[in-house]
């Protein structure tokens, strides 16, 4: 009596194959992330391999932990959006919000609701700088008064009351009025410093202030009003008032 050949995976209808092998990131990617941290965030990159983030760690340079913390924040958030996606949470109906959807997860888990320059979003998002413009500003569109704004105002406060100017008593590009020129992280908060100048001129309406901005491109030297500075430094029942009307987002 023969005895009959066990089941193969073939005669079932099944062909093994294995799941593919997790694609490892680019060391350009990695970085084009680790830049877009803001230095003042870095005590807080913390990751499983590096449970504690010392001073003497931020001091030197290079820091491989940034690149350990965005690698793992990364695949955290990709495994977040996928059960997100699969569950009907989000149902990313057009490719557009993915992309809106996506860099708001890593404005929020990676960059501290910091915002990248177009630059680093086209690189990553894989789009030319005209698209990934077009992409930032759909976003601070959406999120702008929830979130972008409010951590960058307190992030502006903090630039104008804490570090001292780059160069004093300038006269704007216009000869109208004169103010210090700041040394900026990224060239966004031109904008943020525009905001802020139009809630100070309904708060205190006396007060006249010419527009901030960009003194000088290439260094990210932004030049802000004397008496904008001023309101900013002394008033501080402005300040409060302008915290509780933008709250950080939970």
């Amino acid at each position: 009596m023969s005895t009959p050949n066990p089941p193969s995976a073939f005669t079932n209808g099944y062909f093994p194959v294995p799941p593919p092998p997790t694609t490892t990131y680019m060391h350009n990617v990695l970085t084009t992330f680790v830049n877009a941290i803001p230095d003042g965030c870095y005590l807080f990159c913390e990751s499983t391999k590096h449970s504690k983030i010392t001073p003497a760690m931020i001091a030197r340079t290079p820091r491989p932990w940034l690149m350990d913390f965005v690698e793992e924040r990364l695949g955290r958030i990709s495994n977040y959006e996928y059960r997100e996606w699969i569950n009907g949470q989000q149902p990313f109906i057009t490719f557009r919000e993915l992309q809106l959807w996506r860099l708001k997860l890593y404005v929020q888990y990676i960059w501290f609701w910091n915002l990248p320059d177009d630059e680093d979003l086209a690189m990553i998002f894989n789009l030319t700088k005209r698209r990934a413009a077009s992409l930032a500003s759909d976003f601070i569109a959406r999120f702008r008064k929830t979130a972008i704004y409010p951590v960058a105002l307190r992030r502006l406060y903090d630039l104008i009351t804490s570090t001292t100017p780059a160069r004093r008593n300038e006269r704007n590009a216009k000869g109208t009025a004169k103010g210090d020129v700041y040394k900026m992280p990224s060239a966004r908060l031109v904008n943020t410093a525009q905001y802020l100048m139009e809630d100070l001129a309904l708060e205190v309406p006396k007060k006249r202030m010419a527009n901030p901005y960009l003194w000088d491109k290439e260094q990210y030297w932004m030049w802000v009003d004397e008496v904008m500075i001023d309101i900013m430094t002394t008033n501080q029942a402005v300040q409060q008032k302008l915290y509780d009307m933008y709250p950080i987002p939970p």
